[in-house]
């Protein structure tokens, strides 16, 4: 499998960027149909929401024509096979966790992912085709009552992003049960 970039940000930094073009070429990108899953954002209590905008902002610089990039929500129809990318954004993890499951989008994302088609992840995104989100579920509202903290599993390990501002929670856990995501970075899985 070669065809997941997990990231903290998404691509506002050159470092994810390189790991992204060493999957697909310039060229192929901007001709790329991509699935925008913003979800999770509908789980943030947060008031201040500009990265949603630089995140976009960044598909947008990595040239993929605006009007090749679809948002979507689960829950609504969609025909995933029409598309090249699925760009699964941040947000609430827990509730991302939950609308996949109600939704059975996990399936979809499974089937996607072994098609050989590219799925990228940015934070929520990322995390949750881990083993688990219990990590960063301390840090998130629970607004859906969720007790079952079961990733998607596609990683065998917990997916941390933002793993350099979480430094005090991380440093007495084995490191070999979690896959750390620093900001600015990105995994080619």
């Amino acid at each position: 499998m070669n065809n997941i970039v997990l990231t903290s940000c998404g691509f506002r930094d050159d470092k994810a960027k390189d790991k992204l073009y060493q999957l697909i070429s310039k060229d192929k990108l901007a001709s790329s149909k991509v699935l925008y899953i913003t979800t999770a954002i509908d789980g943030e209590k947060s008031a201040n929401k500009d990265w949603v905008i630089e995140e976009y902002n960044s598909l947008i610089n990595l040239g993929i024509k605006e009007s090749n990039i679809t948002e979507y929500k689960i829950g609504n129809k969609v025909n995933i096979d029409d598309y090249d990318i699925i760009y699964m954004m941040g947000g609430n993890t827990i509730y991302l966790l939950y609308m996949i499951r109600k939704y059975n989008f996990d399936r979809e994302i499974i089937d996607f992912i072994n098609k050989g088609k590219l799925y990228i992840g940015s934070s929520a995104g990322s995390q949750i085709l881990g083993s688990t989100i219990k990590l960063n579920a301390i840090y998130e509202d629970n607004l859906v009552g969720m007790t079952d903290f079961t990733a998607l599993g596609i990683i065998d390990k917990e997916i941390v992003p933002h793993a350099n501002k979480k430094e005090d929670l991380l440093k007495d856990i084995s490191k070999e049960e979690l896959l750390l995501l620093y900001d600015g970075d990105g995994i080619i899985i």
